[in-house]
């Protein structure tokens, strides 16, 4: 679990070029993720090109560091491969965080950095990235990871709060827990 607990937000990058067996495992990791049903609705975006990265980074305010990094990756929702035959048919939320999580810790794996940059359910951003890169309106950007060489890694944070953790019902202590610590 040592990649968990090393993963931060990294939002300022290097120059460097990623090497392409790494985007690869970074990828497969994606396609790693678990899925409501199996459906497994993603589908991936991968952005090279300087003037896409900053024409995406306009999109949002917070995705400024597009501009320095070296890759971005578009996790998006294909609803026609999403949808379920239940009444409930936004598990691909789920499924697509599951997938954007997988690929920040590959990342950290590789030795590269990433940041979680968030596109659905904001209208604009959505909107605006399916006009540049040409999406079907069955197809979402859901999210878009910044990745790259870090320029600098942010020292892990021990954010474990025992305050928060409850035994069998909500407000319940257990005074046999454990004592939690920084590891």
């Amino acid at each position: 679990m040592s990649v968990i607990f090393r993963r931060r937000s990294v939002r300022s990058f290097l120059t460097k070029s990623i090497e392409r067996d790494k985007l690869e495992r970074v990828l497969r990791a994606g396609f790693e993720a678990p899925s409501a049903y199996n459906k497994r609705p993603w589908e991936f975006i991968v952005i090279t090109a300087q003037e896409d990265r900053a024409a995406v980074a306009e999109m949002s305010p917070y995705a400024k560091m597009l501009g320095q990094a070296t890759v971005a990756i578009a996790v998006c929702v294909n609803l026609l491969v999403g949808k379920t035959d239940s009444k409930q048919t936004t598990w691909w939320i789920q499924d697509l965080s599951a997938a954007t999580e997988n690929i920040l810790l590959q990342a950290v794996e590789e030795g590269l950095g990433a940041v979680w940059l968030g596109w659905y359910p904001d209208e604009d951003r959505v909107s605006a990235f399916s006009a540049r890169f040409g999406l079907p309106s069955h197809v979402l950007p859901f999210s878009v990871v910044a990745l790259g060489y870090p320029a600098k890694t942010p020292e892990p944070v021990f954010r474990l709060d025992a305050d928060r953790i409850y035994y069998g019902a909500y407000g319940k202590k257990d005074n046999k827990a454990p004592e939690y610590r920084r590891i």
